[in-house]
């Protein structure tokens, strides 16, 4: 299975929630920023309810147990996280999970799948938004794509590796650094200094 790639950048990343909404509506774009914001496996965000949201609105924070590392996860509410989910809770008060599903009749959350698919739907947008700034190269986009976004935009703003590391609860540093790298990405770049090294182009 391909790596999945992070946003290179801030706007990209807009990029990618723009066509999410666009495609899929507001949940779609709600889910995108929540697990990038709070860095959270796909898999984890879905299983949040609502209840545990009601309750961390007085708290300000709330706890999970990560699926895959059944490690404690603390998340703190930030003010864009209260903005969003005042919108969620506003429009779907009466579910019973954060992101739950509108199929079947039963009370469930949104698949993973269905997530997945969401993410891959804007593959073409990123490229085509990259060529048009001058950028070349594929993507490969699924929802582990919006935990490490989360990440690279962080380090990009300053966030230290030490600090990444406590949020993602990686064990090693090593596992920190291999996730934010992108080499597949940034090994595009050297392909056009290729055209201009070789033919002066």
């Amino acid at each position: 299975m391909s790596r999945v790639h992070s946003a290179r950048n801030r706007d990209e990343f807009k990029v990618i929630l723009n066509a999410l909404e666009r495609n899929r509506g507001l949940k779609a774009r709600w889910l995108a920023e929540l697990t990038s914001l709070w860095a959270l496996r796909i898999s984890d965000l879905l299983a949040i309810t609502t209840e545990q949201i009601d309750e961390s609105f007085e708290t300000g924070e709330f706890s999970i147990v990560e699926t895959k590392t059944q490690k404690v996860k603390v998340i703190t509410l930030t003010p864009h996280a209260i903005k969003l989910l005042n919108q969620i809770r506003l429009e779907y008060p009466h579910d019973q999970y954060l992101f739950e599903s509108r199929h079947g009749g039963s009370r469930r959350p949104i698949s993973r799948k269905t997530a997945w698919r969401w993410m891959c739907e804007v593959e073409t947008d990123v490229i085509k938004w990259r060529r048009t700034n001058g950028r070349l190269g594929g993507v490969n986009l699924g929802t582990h794509s919006l935990r490490k976004s989360g990440s690279r935009l962080r380090q990009q703003a300053g966030v230290t590796l030490e600090e990444l590391q406590q949020l993602l609860n990686h064990s090693k540093p090593e596992t920190t650094i291999n996730y934010l790298d992108n080499n597949e990405q940034d090994l595009v770049d050297t392909f056009v200094a290729g055209d201009r090294a070789l033919f002066g182009d």
